[in-house]
């Protein structure tokens, strides 16, 4: 499990795309895509502080990640789901000028640094729960189709 453990913090760090969903005060569901980058153990992301995303995390921290990826290029030409990560997380709001979040966030810095209204800017943090579902994590491409062998949960404290 540690292989399977390492393995999640690597796809953490090395990818860029996740869903957040997130459930406002009027417990109705609500999903977007984001950008990210992550450290290996939290994940940041900037959005807006008049988002639906910022205002169901101020009422509710509690959200839910999927992070889905190809695994490499011959997965785009086998007939397989994408491989996954998902997760509960808590969701801290961080304001603009927040050191740590630049820091991890700092490949697409330039990026973030362009907001028009840092003002209505804020980063979230996202905190992994212990534990990670996984479907096609450290296992073949055609072993996904697979159900029973693609999927795995990762204890990420131990």
């Amino acid at each position: 499990m540690k292989d399977l453990k390492e393995e999640v913090k690597k796809i953490f760090k090395s990818k860029m795309w996740m869903v957040i969903s997130t459930v406002d005060e009027k417990n109705q569901p609500h999903s977007s895509v984001v950008v990210y980058q992550s450290d290996g153990d939290i994940l940041i992301f900037q959005t807006g502080t008049d988002t639906v995303k910022a205002k169901s995390i101020k009422h509710n921290n509690k959200v839910s990640i999927t992070i889905p990826f190809r695994k490499n290029f011959l997965h785009k030409l086998v007939p397989a789901p994408p491989a996954e990560l998902h997760f509960t997380a808590t969701a801290e709001i961080l304001p603009y000028d927040n050191e740590e979040a630049k820091k991890i966030f700092a490949r697409f810095l330039k990026h973030s640094e362009s907001v028009e209204k840092p003002s209505e800017t804020i980063w979230v943090k996202i905190i992994p729960s212990k534990f990670i579902s996984t479907y096609g994590v450290g296992i073949k491409l055609f072993d996904m189709r697979k159900p029973t062998k693609a999927r795995n949960l990762v204890n990420l404290i131990e």
